[in-house]
């Protein structure tokens, strides 16, 4: 690796791993629970820096146009700071992060899943973990029902201003308003009791959609 990042290298480094590495690291940005370690994604990074480098000779003919359409000091200040060198910096951070940003929408709104499913290949959802993506930051507010093993229950609202931590080793749930239940009817806890819940001993966790002219 050392031999890589050497001066002599970095180009090579540059466009083979780094921007593959970047590419995955902004897809796993709507990933809940992923976060890559470079020493742990190596291969996927040589892929994707292949992908990149697809991409960048398909677009980089089209580049001259783009910059005989600029404002000329935009050109100038470009060339000025990158020392003239501004198709490597598009090549190896700029259209990685764009290439990352659709990949990551693209695993988010399930348009790959449907991909494979016409070729009949297997499907693994992005998210691993079932309880990063029922709390994922798509969710809309919702009440919820907190049951653990000896049968208590807890009740509340998990909004914006609510936190399911993603650490696999330690879940936890911050809770923005606590609820009381009576009769099916949900009313607010005095003095806007918020909590922190632990899902130690956890046995089920249900969502109950906030219905119009509900109260919170």
């Amino acid at each position: 690796m050392a031999d890589l990042i050497d001066p002599r290298n970095f180009d090579f480094f540059a466009r083979y791993f780094l921007a593959g590495f970047i590419l995955y690291s902004v897809r796993s940005l709507y990933v809940l629970g992923e976060r890559p370690k470079a020493s742990e994604t190596v291969f996927e990074a040589v892929v994707f820096s292949l992908m990149n480098q697809l991409v960048f000779l398909l677009v980089s003919p089209s580049m001259g146009w783009l910059t005989s359409v600029l404002p000329d000091w935009v050109s100038f200040v470009a060339s000025t700071v990158l020392g003239g060198r501004t198709s490597f910096f598009l090549e190896v951070l700029v259209l990685p992060t764009i290439l990352g940003v659709a990949f990551g929408l693209a695993l988010r709104q399930g348009w790959s899943s449907a991909v494979l499913r016409k070729l009949a290949m297997p499907i693994v959802h992005p998210t691993r973990r079932a309880y990063d993506h029922a709390f994922g930051s798509n969710r809309h507010g919702s009440f919820v029902i907190v049951t653990y093993e000896d049968g208590t229950a807890i009740y509340g609202y998990f909004g914006q201003n609510s936190l399911a931590a993603s650490d696999a080793e330690r879940s936890d749930l911050y809770l923005e308003q606590l609820y009381d239940v009576k009769d099916g009817n949900w009313t607010a806890s005095v003095n806007g009791k918020s909590a922190l819940l632990s899902l130690r001993n956890l046995r089920s966790i249900e969502f109950v959609p906030v219905r119009k002219g509900d109260q919170r």
